[in-house]
């Protein structure tokens, strides 16, 4: 995917936001959460502790942290979000 040309107005171009891999990998993480916190509620009938819940929201701001915004790390981290995610799931339901 090319950078958009710059409009003849003398403006730079502005990059799309769904371009920004900071913002994929939030977008992952916020419906990791979403899903998980339905799940728990409505399928599994248990109710999870902050640090469990939040668990997607932790790998997220390890994300941020690393300061990596290659596109390997960006899959990498969405892999373990949704990881995360899935694991704090099924420990609990276990």
């Amino acid at each position: 995917m090319s950078a958009p040309a710059d409009p003849p107005d003398g403006r730079p171009a502005r990059r799309p936001r769904l371009a920004d891999p900071q913002v994929r990998v939030a977008l992952v993480t916020a419906a990791c959460l979403l899903v998980g916190a339905v799940v728990a509620k409505n399928m599994l009938d248990l109710e999870l502790g902050f640090m469990s819940q939040a668990a997607p929201m932790w790998v997220f701001i390890a994300y941020l942290v690393s300061g990596l915004r290659d596109r390997a790390s960006e899959i990498a981290f969405t892999i373990a979000i949704i990881a995360v995610t899935c694991g704090v799931l099924i420990l609990h339901a276990v």
